[in-house]
This record gives structure tokens, sequence and C-alpha cells, in this order.
């Protein structure tokens, strides 16, 4: 899974996009079967995947590479303005749990939620206000509360690609 910046999503859009262009005055390109290949058709250049040999690669925009306001600079100099995107694997990972006593299977990427034997904290609700709930205040609404404690978690970094400018 590519997470990329918009300006490498155009460049690997433009990219794939000269492979469908095909030879010079035919209408021959790399979207074979597609309307029969036919010239007069309109073709879609936002690619949100592609194959290359036995791997799949798919790719979205990641707000936090777009949105400048997001992410500071790191301390001591160099920003993070040059992060242009990070490769993930989409499959998963052996590890050790030893909660369970055995080797389990997680993907690259997860989130964990906070629990014990009291409690759930994956999605927790209560009600307060006028309608069902602990009347906290004199205001005529009833208040739905959420929390929630998760972490993501990061599994087999190694296998990870960070892009840089």
């Amino acid at each position: 899974m590519l997470y990329l910046n918009r300006t490498n999503m155009l460049a690997i859009d433009d990219m794939l996009g000269q492979l469908n262009a095909g030879q010079a005055g035919t209408d021959v390109g790399a979207s074979f079967g597609v309307f029969n290949n036919s010239g007069d058709m309109a073709v879609n250049l936002g690619f949100s995947g592609f194959r290359r040999g036995s791997y799949d690669f798919y790719k979205t925009d990641w707000k936090y590479l777009n949105d400048k306001q997001t992410h500071g600079s790191v301390a001591g100099g160099a920003g993070k303005d040059d992060i242009t995107g990070v490769i993930i694997p989409a499959g998963v990972s052996s590890v050790y749990d030893e909660g369970m006593g055995r080797n389990i299977k997680r993907p690259f990427l997860h989130v964990r939620y906070r629990t014990s034997a009291n409690e759930d904290r994956k999605l927790k609700t209560w009600i307060t206000g006028s309608v069902g709930g602990n009347i906290t205040s004199d205001e005529d609404a009833m208040i739905v509360n959420y929390l929630s404690e998760r972490c993501l978690v990061v599994q087999a970094a190694n296998n990870f690609m960070l892009l840089k400018s």
C-alpha cells in the first residue's frame, strides 16, 4: 500500500498514463480490451492500483503529507516536508503473543484497544442529560458521550519504506 503526497500521486498517474498512450498515430495502449482500445473513448488516468510482476500496488492520498498544518518540524533542523510517502505491506506477519502463549498472525498495521477485566474501551458510551440519563445541567438536552482508548501498532517496521524527496 502506498500512502503518498499529491505530487507523488500525480507522478505515478502520469507514469502509468504514459503506458496507455500507445504508439504515435495508433489507438493501441496498455488498457487492452477496454472499449476495444478506441481512441475516442475517455481514459481515466486516476489509477488506484497497478500490478508489477506478481505484486499488487495500491495507492492513496495521505492527508498528513498534503496538509502542512498537521505536522511540524523535527527539533534540530530538517523538517518533515522531505517525506513524500510511505510504502506499507498489506499482508500479515507472525508474532509471538505472550498472553496466548503461541504465534499468531497480525497485520503490519493494526489498532489495539485498551481493555481490562472490568472494562472494554473499544467504544464506551454513556448518556447524560434529561432523557434517560443522569441530569448534569439545567439544559434540556440528552448528550451521548463516547470514550475510546486505542493505539496504532506498527509491526515488522523493517518491511516499511519511507519515501523522501
